[in-house]
């Protein structure tokens, strides 16, 4: 089903949301959701879809994120979901900061190739231990270079454990995939906030869409 470019920002900002939302559980609570966490580490490797909804599994990889953008702008739960939105301006922010680096955008592509050929021919799943490593240590040699670096913020027991960090340092990759398509769809830094009533009707058009 074709969507409109407001529906396609949204399914965009449910993905940045969702792997900001699991970032913040990882460094807390050092759990995240299985489902969740394929639903955005497969997006990283959907680098020429067809449509929007192909990112994300036809939908149904960021339904948590469709989710937390109702109760982050319809309910404005603000408080509660203070860490993820902060990720997720700050992952923005990097974005921006990448497109300004082509060298650094070249590197992510050719990376992000290299572990998909590696992912096929070895036959691993997008959540298997070994891609997950690849795509921490990818994110740490490109994007991860980049200044100001996202702080994050935690219980040191899980962030100093080495998978917590990789599957951390793995979804923002995929954070900052989601937020490369919401620049191509002219989604802004500032606009999901700002309209957020234009937003939140895309949302639940979307959720019914996929429902």
């Amino acid at each position: 089903m074709k969507l409109k470019k407001t529906e396609e920002r949204a399914l965009a900002l449910a993905g940045l949301v969702q792997s900001c939302y699991l970032v913040a559980g990882i460094a807390r609570t050092g759990m995240a959701s299985q489902d969740n966490l394929a639903g955005c580490l497969e997006s990283i490797f959907v680098t020429n879809p067809d449509e929007t909804l192909d990112v994300y599994k036809g939908g149904n990889g960021v339904r948590t994120g469709l989710r937390l953008v109702s109760e982050i702008l319809g309910e404005l739960k603000i408080g509660e979901h203070g860490e993820t939105i902060r990720y997720v301006m700050d992952v923005l922010s990097l974005e921006q900061r990448l497109r300004r680096t082509p060298k650094l955008m070249r590197s992510l592509g050719a990376g992000i190739s290299a572990i998909q050929e590696h992912r096929h021919l070895n036959e691993l799943t997008v959540t298997d231990e070994d891609i997950i490593l690849r795509l921490s240590r990818l994110y740490e040699e490109t994007a991860g270079t980049a200044q100001p670096r996202i702080r994050i913020q935690g219980q040191q027991k899980h962030l100093g454990n080495t998978m917590n960090t990789s599957r951390i340092r793995a979804l923002l990759l995929a954070a900052i995939r989601s937020a490369v398509l919401w620049h191509q769809l002219d989604g802004r830094r500032s606009q999901w906030l700002l309209g957020r009533g234009k937003l939140l009707r895309a949302v639940d058009r979307v959720s019914e869409i996929i429902s």
